[in-house]
């Protein structure tokens, strides 16, 4: 009975870990799906477009400062101890003397509407076009995170591609490494070889082993950043899908136009705000004109006001207005030139931000060019050290076999094989690293969605 329950238990466990294997969601990733359910899904992709609805709602708020507001007001006040004001006695009858009389009602009911329209206010119509204006920037900021996210997912991509080309060439050094192991055990066991060359190919493979699993791990790392970073959850399964790495056309008259760069024009989309921030200070020495109008109804009397007439001591009684309100400023203790004045830094300042911005774009537009350049002639170059790398290896193994050359030959051999693959692993990521820079440099990192 007790080995049949420990089978249960095992089978329970074993069927367990079956169903969480299988509840993991598996995925093959393509660069293009990597990139486009990060835009969809990724918190910064979301908060900008809800910054973009939020400058709809902005645009909103502005335009309401130029239609009419309407209120209903009310108000009860009950004035317990009223308040008395000295008459001179002639009016009662009593001249030569004062006689101290209270004034209104120990209850007062009001209640109206209200309508206010504003005619002129400088800083009204331009705090509209600075919230327009705003949308814009918001339009133009969204791309830029866009393009941000795009750089970010596109290079772990490819950083996580080359691992895995690494791991691809360790793993086939590994396999040969264990044949020949094979037969120098084979060979030891015969007397046909040394225990020395036993030990050395011994330390060789667990080498390549602990290189092995070190990938293996950073692939994993690599991997949930990459998750990370598009918003995929962390229990899925992703498999990535190799890509053949196309060669961009440089010429030497390679364009570049600054003013059609994300970059550029967000700056150039503040500074317009700024300027509008100038203007709605100074539109503070603006006078402004505007209407206003009421009309209320009114109960007073000595008891609380509900119901009217001589019985109940209350009397109701309406009344309105109707006002034109002109108001020119005269003077701030020159509040409104310091904050002009200050205005017009932050004009000056972003001016300067956008003198270097041209500059710094230039600079990355050229340097993108250069690594690019600097990539394929390196590229070709490792490409043939590994042709070279293979044949040598190829070599010393068959000299090995014949007895023409030692061990330690065939495994400086394959070690510089693998430092040749590592190395055209490598110059295969700059250049793609150096592609994704002159993408970016022209404002084209869009294109990797297509």
């Amino acid at each position: 009975m007790k080995i049949i329950k420990k089978l249960l238990v095992l089978f329970g466990v074993f069927f367990n870990t079956c169903l969480q294997v299988n509840a993991q969601e598996s995925k093959e990733l393509s660069l293009k799906e990597a990139l486009n359910y990060a835009l969809e899904n990724k918190a910064e992709a979301k908060k900008a477009q809800l910054e973009l609805t939020k400058s709809d709602y902005l645009i909103q708020e502005k335009r309401a400062e130029i239609m009419p507001t309407i209120a209903l007001d009310g108000s009860l006040i009950n004035n317990p101890i009223l308040q008395e004001t000295a008459l001179p006695g002639e009016i009662l009858g009593e001249p030569g003397t004062v006689i101290m009389a209270p004034l209104g009602q120990k209850w007062n009911a009001d209640g109206g509407v209200n309508l206010t329209q504003k005619l002129f206010d400088q800083s009204v119509f331009i705090g509209l076009k600075a919230a327009k204006s705003t949308r814009e920037f918001y339009q133009i900021n969204q791309k830029l995170t866009e393009e941000t996210l795009i750089e970010k997912v596109a290079s772990q991509y490819y950083s996580t591609l080359i691992l895995q080309a690494n791991l691809a060439a360790v793993d086939t050094t590994y396999q040969n490494t264990v044949k020949i192991q094979h037969i120098i055990n084979n060979q030891f066991e015969n007397g046909l070889a040394k225990e020395i060359d036993v030990k050395r190919i011994q330390v060789k493979v667990a080498n390549l082993e602990a290189q092995r699993q070190e990938l293996q791990n950073s692939i994993q790392i690599s991997k949930n950043t990459l998750k990370l970073l598009t918003g995929l959850p962390m229990e899925t399964l992703i498999t990535l899908t190799s890509e053949p790495v196309p060669l961009l056309p440089l010429s030497e008259k390679e364009t570049f136009d600054v003013s059609s760069l994300n970059a550029y024009q967000s700056l150039v989309k503040e500074k317009a705000l700024r300027n509008y921030a100038l203007q709605e200070s100074k539109a503070a020495n603006y006078p402004t004109l505007s209407l206003s109008a009421q009309y209320h109804y009114q109960g007073l009397g000595d008891t609380f006001p509900i119901g009217k007439g001589e019985a109940r001591q209350v009397y109701w009684t309406d009344y309105s207005s109707i006002a034109l309100n002109l108001h020119i400023p005269v003077f701030s203790g020159f509040r409104t030139r310091a904050k002009v004045r200050q205005a017009q830094l932050d004009v000056e300042a972003i001016q300067l931000d956008i003198a270097d911005k041209k500059l710094s774009l230039r600079a990355d537009f050229e340097n993108a060019k250069n690594q690019i350049r600097n990539s394929e002639i390196t590229i070709e170059n490792q490409q043939q050290n590994v042709v070279l790398a293979k044949e040598v290896v190829e070599d010393i193994q068959n000299n090995y076999t014949n007895g023409l050359a030692p061990l330690t030959d065939v495994l400086d051999a394959e070690t510089s094989l693998i430092e040749a693959q590592n190395n055209y692993n490598k110059a295969i990521l700059d250049y793609r690293l150096a592609q994704l820079e002159y993408l970016k440099s022209k404002g084209e990192l869009q294109t990797l969605l297509k």
